[in-house]
């Protein structure tokens, strides 16, 4: 009897296997600490501590990349454990190309949404940023960006980065297949317009909220007929069924997590034409409840997914949301 409750608890306890990170083998990783790291959403990884944008060691990122591998196949870092990026396959790679481009070392922005923990103006001043353009060129001749690697422009506003237009008509000319540009659209850029256009771009602009009283609360700022007026001249260059602008909806506690908001946020987007949303839940609070989801937020995520099926309109839960949604499902089961 001893032996059965021994094995039982050895197996209750064993660790699930992990055999990969899809970011740490195929992503790079841009932030705002002008650091570069493979992941996106730890300091695991890290390749250069202090990046100047002169020169970056393709052969340092390769190094990297085998090195972390073998470690979290070996004994996952406990910053990566109950990450939803893990899995438990291997990844099949014939290539070093990368499939992830983050540039997020950007963060400047005209907002200062709730939930933003990034540095203030002054801070950033003081950090300075550098010119990543000539790094891209450098990316592309070593072959480790292509065509088929999706770039996401992220954090701050990336659309007021100098060299924002200057790196995306690049892309544009370079036809590229899958640029996604986070922005709250607070600038209008023409650049964006040719490449929703030439369907190279997809624009995620975060809104959060479907009135301007909610809008100012996450904002921080009452500037909600702007990015109304550039969603809208955006739209205008989106072929029809083409799902090239979303808007995004973060959800925080205590400000836009309740129905009414949701509902009016779906309305909202169906009257402008927008029929592709994104839903995320504030990453901070995140962490703090994904062991104990309150209940009221899984059904929240239920009501997004039932009014999106009833309006026909697609929805993708980001890697918070989706977390908790896989939760819902597993327990339907």
């Amino acid at each position: 009897m001893a032996d059965i409750f021994s094995r039982i608890s050895e197996k209750l306890n064993k660790k699930p296997q992990v055999y990969s990170c899809r970011y740490i083998e195929e992503a790079l990783y841009f932030d705002y600490k002008n650091r570069v790291r493979l992941c996106p959403y730890s300091d695991f990884g890290i390749i250069n501590e202090k990046f100047d944008g002169i020169w970056l060691d393709v052969e340092k990122i390769e190094e990297a990349k085998k090195s972390c591998s073998e470690r979290i196949k070996r004994d996952c870092p406990e910053q990566c454990r109950d990450c939803y990026n893990l899995s438990d396959k291997a990844i099949s790679k014939n290539t070093h190309e990368l499939k992830y481009l983050y540039l997020s070392h950007w963060k400047h922005c005209y907002l200062n949404c709730v939930y933003c923990d990034y540095p203030k103006e002054e801070d950033l001043i003081k950090a300075g940023h550098y010119d990543v353009f000539p790094v891209i060129k450098q990316l592309l001749d070593s072959k480790l960006l292509t065509k088929k690697t999706k770039v996401i422009f992220e954090c701050g506003d990336p659309c007021i980065h100098p060299e924002f237009d200057k790196i995306l008509y690049y892309f544009i000319n370079y036809e590229m297949e899958d640029v996604v540009i986070n922005t709250p659209a607070q600038r209008y850029c023409e650049s964006i317009s040719e490449a929703i256009a030439k369907n190279i771009a997809k624009v995620i602009i975060s809104f959060d909220s479907g009135c301007p009283y909610i809008y100012e609360r996450v904002k921080g700022i009452n500037k909600f007929d702007i990015a109304m007026a550039n969603i809208k001249r955006y739209l205008e260059f989106q072929e029809p069924k083409a799902k090239k602008v979303m808007l995004k909806y973060t959800i925080l506690n205590g400000i836009n997590d309740n129905q009414k908001e949701i509902l009016d946020w779906f309305i909202m987007s169906r009257d402008i034409g927008i029929s592709k949303l994104v839903v995320d839940i504030d990453r901070n609070w995140y962490n703090q409840i994904k062991y104990s989801v309150p209940q009221y937020l899984k059904d929240l995520l239920v009501f997004v997914k039932n009014i999106s099926d009833y309006n026909n309109t697609e929805i993708e839960f980001c890697e918070t949301a989706r977390a908790v949604y896989e939760k819902i499902e597993k327990e339907v089961k």
